[in-house]
């Protein structure tokens, strides 16, 4: 595993962004677009405003959504209004996006049409929270098995421990990603990340993801 370890955020945000800025390029070189997965929360937001600013070819790069809750997507909790806000700006208004919620009163056509539109990743960013999530597979809740092990890229997940239903990559799905980055803040996150590596454990999500892929860029501070 390929932990990074920086002193302030900004350290982290100018090297993770750098890292992603080089593997478009990279991949822009045999692939005529890219599609690139991003998670939401407040984490993000100022990798979003530096992602924006980057001189890449947005035209070529698709951005779709990690996981989503099944809100409105101008709801203010919307990982869509959010990536909207701050990364579908200045140069990245040329990106490409596509989100998941497509009816809010119909989580299984938008579970559908997610499935069907996004057939290859070839990048995503994901966090961790300190209970070990990363999508939206959270631990005790009641898809957690079916999120370890469905073939299918997305599912609908309801947490126990977090608000509103959602529709998340799987394990299977984020396994199958090309290129992941990992952006992890604060002592306790670390520490859950590093018990993680040591073995599969339900109580931390995150720990299969990490089992089955040891090339994932971790950038913490």
């Amino acid at each position: 595993m390929n932990l990074n370890v920086y002193a302030t955020q900004k350290q982290q945000i100018d090297a993770l962004s750098q890292a992603i800025f080089d593997y478009i390029m990279q991949t822009l070189k045999t692939k005529s677009q890219i599609v690139i997965a991003v998670s939401g929360g407040k984490s993000p937001i100022p990798l979003f405003t530096k992602l924006s600013n980057l001189e890449l070819p947005w035209e070529k790069i698709t951005i779709t959504l990690v996981d989503e809750r099944v809100v409105a997507p101008e709801d203010l909790d919307s990982n869509e209004n959010l990536v909207r806000t701050y990364l579908l700006q200045s140069n990245a208004q040329k990106a490409k996006f596509i989100g998941i919620i497509s009816d809010i009163n119909d989580a299984k056509k938008c579970l559908d049409n997610i499935n069907n539109n996004i057939k290859t990743i070839d990048l995503a960013i994901l966090g961790m929270g300190e209970d070990g999530h990363t999508a939206s597979i959270f631990p005790n809740m009641p898809e957690l098995d079916e999120a370890l092990h469905t073939k299918n890229k997305y599912l609908i997940t309801n947490p126990i421990s977090a608000k509103y239903q959602r529709i998340t990559l799987s394990l299977n799905g984020l396994v199958n990603i090309s290129r992941l980055f990992l952006s992890i803040t604060n002592e306790i996150k670390l520490n859950v990340f590093k018990e993680s590596i040591l073995s599969t454990n339900l109580s931390y999500p995150i720990s299969y993801l990490l089992d089955k892929r040891d090339d994932i860029s971790v950038y913490w501070h």
